[in-house]
């Protein structure tokens, strides 16, 4: 087992540099105006990649083990805790960017600006989804509230194309739609033969 965790950690890896060179380029396209808003932008990008690994790694986590070893479980801890803290840096720089709280207040003057500022909303979410896995809420609980993490990379998504610097290229859009049928479709995946299987007792 020591030896097969030792031979594919190298695809973390890849992961890790791949996304670090996304948020490289992204940046040398769209050069920041400030180091402060560089901030903003590599920590929203890289927190909003880790949500979705974290969602993925959660649905494939047996088969996850398997591949990389017991040792995969803290990673998927790590991934997920990197991600909810990444999304914090987020809104945080965002507030001393702009000089008030209120980007971390979801607006609910309509549908349409509350889903363009669905960045706090999300994060909430997140928060409170790692609380319920975190505590274990009774009985199969804190798995309902955990997945609002699906909810929440939803919101995440619509926030970045609508109101992020990078959402507006064209590839960017395409790819986070993308992302998000994925996370949909495990969702989906993860659900529909457990509901069947208890509409068959």
């Amino acid at each position: 087992m020591a030896k097969r965790k030792a031979q594919n950690s190298w695809v973390l890896g890849v992961v890790l540099a791949s996304a670090l060179i996304l948020v490289a380029i992204l940046l040398a396209v769209e050069p920041s105006f400030s180091a402060l808003h560089g901030l903003l932008r590599a920590a929203g990008v890289m927190g909003y990649l880790a949500v979705f690994l974290s969602i993925l790694s959660s649905a494939y986590l047996r088969e996850l083990v398997k591949f990389f070893g017991r040792s995969f479980v803290q990673t998927h801890h790590i991934l997920s805790l990197t991600a909810l803290g990444l999304l914090v840096v987020h809104p945080l720089s965002a507030v001393f960017f702009s000089g008030t709280a209120r980007v971390l207040v979801p607006n609910l003057s309509s549908l349409r600006n509350f889903v363009t500022r669905g960045g706090a909303p999300a994060l909430y979410l997140l928060i409170l989804a790692a609380l319920a896995a975190w505590r274990r809420w009774p009985k199969t609980g804190w798995r309902v509230v955990h997945y609002l993490t699906y909810l929440a990379f939803l919101l995440g998504t619509a926030h970045a194309i609508l109101l992020g610097t990078d959402g507006r290229f064209l590839v960017v859009r395409i790819v986070a739609i993308l992302m998000a049928i994925a996370a949909v479709l495990v969702f989906v995946r993860r659900h529909y033969p457990a509901a069947q299987r208890k509409g068959q007792r």
